[in-house]
């Protein structure tokens, strides 16, 4: 999956995945570059919406009660069969510092796993270079894993993903209250 070893891969579109264990995002707990679909990156945006009561409302009312949290959804393609540079194509996958099994471990560890500090899984930033998402300061998504999908679409002799597709949903972290 490197950059350096495989040229080719510097014109897919990459997203930034950073893990925060306090909902402060402050405390960073790493990071990850990812290659993804960019034509499955949905976001989605509803507003609540009150009816008002019967007796004494006026035609067409509705009062507004807020947002509710939005989703993202995205699916990360992680393929090591398309290494262009004969050396890295010749390396034993073990060699490989960035492989796909190795991505999906991590990425399982960022989103997934509890963290031993606070009991519960990070909050993550989500950010594709080049495209702001959501009028956040860093124009990133910020949130927490909702579900991850792992499809492996090819696995070597000793077991080992090589190409593997992850869709992943994640859910918008709530917004601090001001006054």
């Amino acid at each position: 999956m490197s950059f350096i070893n495989d040229p080719t891969r510097a014109f897919s579109p990459i997203l930034k995945v950073t893990a925060f264990s306090d909902i402060e995002m402050t405390s960073e707990q790493g990071s990850l570059l990812l290659p993804y679909d960019a034509s499955t990156m949905e976001s989605s945006f509803s507003n609540v919406i009150c009816q008002p009561k019967t007796i004494d409302a006026t035609n067409g009312g509705g009062d507004f009660k807020g947002s509710n949290p939005s989703d993202l959804k995205i699916n990360f393609l992680l393929d090591d069969t398309t290494y262009s540079n004969l050396i890295a194509f010749a390396l034993p996958s073990m060699l490989i510092p960035d492989r796909v099994d190795m991505l999906i471990k991590k990425l399982i560890e960022l989103c997934h796993t509890k963290n031993e500090a606070t009991e519960q899984p990070n909050y993550v930033r989500l950010k594709p270079f080049g495209m702001p998402l959501l009028d956040s300061p860093g124009g990133g998504f910020n949130g927490r894993l909702l579900s991850m999908n792992i499809k492996n679409d090819l696995v070597n002799l000793t077991g080992d993903r090589v190409k593997a597709r992850v869709e992943c949903v994640f859910k918008e972290k709530a917004q601090a209250a001001t006054s």
